[in-house]
């Protein structure tokens, strides 16, 4: 039986470069707080303004772990 060699690959310069790509294709006009910002609005919209029925169904997915449990 042939003895098992140690492989070990060490990523870090390929993240740093990957990491570099992904934020140079962003450009300088992305603004995460922003998004972040519309992102919750949106989801505020979205969850706003339910009949009764949806209501009780959102209910029942944030008690199931569905969903979080965000403020309005």
């Amino acid at each position: 039986m042939a003895s098992l060699v140690p492989f070990n690959v060490d990523l870090t310069a390929h993240e740093a470069a990957r990491l570099a790509a992904v934020l140079g294709a962003l450009g300088s006009h992305w603004d995460p707080t922003e998004i972040y910002a519309g992102e919750a609005q949106a989801r505020r919209m979205l969850y706003t303004d339910l009949d009764p029925d949806q209501q009780a169904t959102y209910d029942v997915l944030i008690a199931g772990g569905v969903l979080p449990d965000t403020p309005e």
